[in-house]
């Protein structure tokens, strides 16, 4: 088993560093630079920066700051997961075909305990991008909207998604792994599918399927940290559809469970079956 983890550790530095060339930078760059382009210019769009500054503002003009200071946590949460997902979808789906195509498979499943150790390396590795994608585009949205909005109590806001983002990096990276050990040559077109059914059609169905998904769990944690954020009228609206709140352990008990299940079902696949290489075709 130690031979894994060092395995895995030389697996993630050596992915970490062939990432540093101009077309993935670039990509990391665009992805984190998405979420607080798009805030200013919803923000910009309305005005809003101009107004907050103006002593003389109308009631009116008061009222629409505060719309917009209400509905920016959401705007945040929003754009920030729609890119962490994104560079999830490229870094971890691929973990199998990205060595299949470069013909260093057969090398890695002849060594002892290659295939662990790539498979966990490779999972490390995009953990840690797509959480650093989705923290510089946190922070700089949550700075664009303390700036032009004035969000009461930036830091809780910041703190909270913070470790909200890691939890979703550590389990949708676990899923899409597992994924990319079960659909090598389609993973991407899965994962993307698997989004769409489960965490957005799937997860806004008001039953108990949905509380299954890790959309669910997520939100609920979001909710208790950072404060009702969703757009509905109220909570009490949202609890009626969804109801009572699960306590904060059971949630971090059903996404940890979630993931360190499919990262051994990944685990296990890659293990035992046996990927045709483009040589042996």
């Amino acid at each position: 088993m130690r031979r894994w983890f060092y395995g895995a550790g030389a697996t993630c530095r050596f992915e970490l560093r062939r990432s540093f060339t101009v077309q993935r930078i670039a990509v990391s760059v665009v992805l984190a630079l998405f979420p607080p382009m798009m805030l200013t210019l919803m923000i910009g769009a309305t005005k809003v920066a101009q107004a907050a500054i103006d002593p003389l503002a109308k009631p009116g003009v008061v009222r629409e700051i505060q719309l917009v200071q209400g509905f920016a946590p959401f705007a945040i949460v929003f754009l920030v997961s729609l890119v962490c997902l994104l560079s999830l979808l490229l870094w971890a789906t691929p973990n199998v075909y990205s060595e299949l195509e470069g013909k260093s498979w057969s090398f890695i499943a002849s060594r002892p305990g290659g295939r662990i150790s790539t498979y966990l390396g490779k999972f490390l590795a995009s953990v840690l991008v797509s959480f650093g994608v989705a923290l510089i585009a946190l922070t700089l949205s949550v700075l664009i909207a303390d700036l032009m909005l004035s969000t009461p109590d930036p830091e809780r806001l910041w703190m909270s998604l913070t470790a909200i983002y890691f939890i979703a990096c550590f389990v949708y990276g676990a899923i899409f792994s597992m994924l990319g050990t079960l659909f090598f040559r389609r993973s991407m077109v899965v994962a993307a599918g698997y989004l769409m059914g489960f965490e957005v059609i799937l997860a806004t169905v008001p039953a108990v399927i949905g509380k299954l998904t890790v959309r669910f769990h997520l939100q609920e944690l979001g909710i208790r940290w950072i404060g009702f954020f969703l757009p509905f009228e109220n909570q009490r609206e949202y609890q009626i559809l969804y109801g009572e709140p699960w306590p904060t352990w059971a949630n971090l008990a059903m996404l940890m469970g979630a993931g360190l299940i499919t990262l051994l079902i990944g685990a296990i696949v890659i293990v035992n079956r046996q990927y045709i290489t483009s040589d042996e075709t």
